[in-house]
């Protein structure tokens, strides 16, 4: 049942468009600190280290070697890019360390010179990963580098370009300049597209539900498989009323969706006070996909019946759709 990773079901649960049950500790002043974290775990990078060390029998052809190397420095790449999200500056480890080895007593690299490792490491993947296409949608293909390497690169573009305390503003558009053109090359390049099977009324929500990842629209997908025992908790996270943090979309979110003829809906003098019935007409087609309105329905063993916002769910009444399957089956199942 769809192809959501158990954390992708949860992980806005801090975000600001939503409400939810309880405040986590993580933003709670005073609730978290260094001494209860996690996250600073190195065994995947010696795993991937050791590969690029021994990934080097000259039976095998350079182009063959060079693939599985660059998809290798993907997973470097995106490992790194992790904890340098989380923690800043991290020490950069570029080899399958022993247990005598006295680097693992080093301290914290720069972030410029991780990053720029970071960025090393994508562009030999872009460059030598060579298959360029997955039906299954569950490897990494070239334009899945290429993607993720823009999204590393506006992260870190952006992160500079804000953060100015950190003296790297003069390298800021140096990253968003790779974050365009990787992009650029998967929009010229990779023969995607928005999906529009079914029409406009249901084509988006399909790229969240479908039993197999929509081919047209979705670069990497990690799909559950009951058979691999690889599963997600959507359905139990965004309809139990006593599982998962309730969380619901607030209004301010709610009201970024355009009307159907391009306008903001706050240009009606009278938003703050339309009823949930009128606000919700001749909006953008994906709010109809992306929360309960007053005609969604559900199955309940085998037969269609209405299913409005339920107010022992969501705080708001704007209860999210986008992620779950309808049918109720699937409500208390992980």
């Amino acid at each position: 049942m769809g192809f959501l990773p158990k954390n992708s079901t949860s992980q806005d649960a801090m975000s600001d468009y939503l409400a939810v049950r309880d405040v986590q500790n993580f933003i709670r002043e005073g609730g978290f600190a260094a001494n209860n974290s996690s996250g600073w775990t190195w065994t995947d990078l010696r795993n991937i280290n050791y590969f690029i060390e021994n990934c080097n029998d000259p039976a095998v052809p350079e182009a063959t070697r060079n693939n599985y190397l660059g998809i290798a420095r993907y997973f470097r790449a995106y490992f790194y890019w992790d904890k340098v999200k989380r923690f800043g500056d991290v020490p950069w480890i570029g080899k399958a360390m022993n247990i005598d080895d006295p680097a693992l007593t080093a301290g914290r690299d720069k972030r410029e010179l991780v990053m720029d490792s970071v960025l090393a490491d994508l562009d030999f993947a872009c460059n030598n990963i060579i298959t360029t296409n997955d039906a299954s949608r569950t490897t990494i293909t070239k334009w899945v580098a290429h993607a993720f390497k823009s999204r590393v690169c506006l992260f870190e573009g952006t992160f500079r370009k804000y953060h100015t305390g950190l003296n790297l503003t003069g390298s800021a558009a140096k990253w968003l300049t790779e974050a365009a053109s990787a992009a650029d090359q998967v929009i010229k390049n990779g023969g995607f597209s928005l999906n529009t099977a079914g029409g406009a009324g249901v084509s988006y929500r399909q790229v969240f539900t479908s039993n197999t990842p929509v081919a047209s629209e979705v670069l990497q997908a990690a799909v559950a498989d009951v058979n691999l025992g690889v599963l997600n908790e959507a359905n139990w996270w965004w309809t139990s009323g006593t599982y998962g943090a309730k969380a619901s979309f607030i209004r301010t979110f709610i009201n970024t969706y355009l009307k159907l003829d391009g306008t903001p809906f706050t240009n009606d003098p009278n938003y703050r006070t339309i009823l949930f019935k009128d606000e919700v007409k001749n909006r953008d087609l994906r709010l109809k996909q992306t929360i309960r309105l007053g005609d969604y329905k559900r199955i309940s063993n085998g037969q269609q019946v209405p299913a409005p916002p339920v107010f022992s769910y969501t705080f708001t009444g704007y209860q999210p759709i986008k992620w779950t399957l309808d049918d109720m089956a699937f409500d208390a199942v992980l």
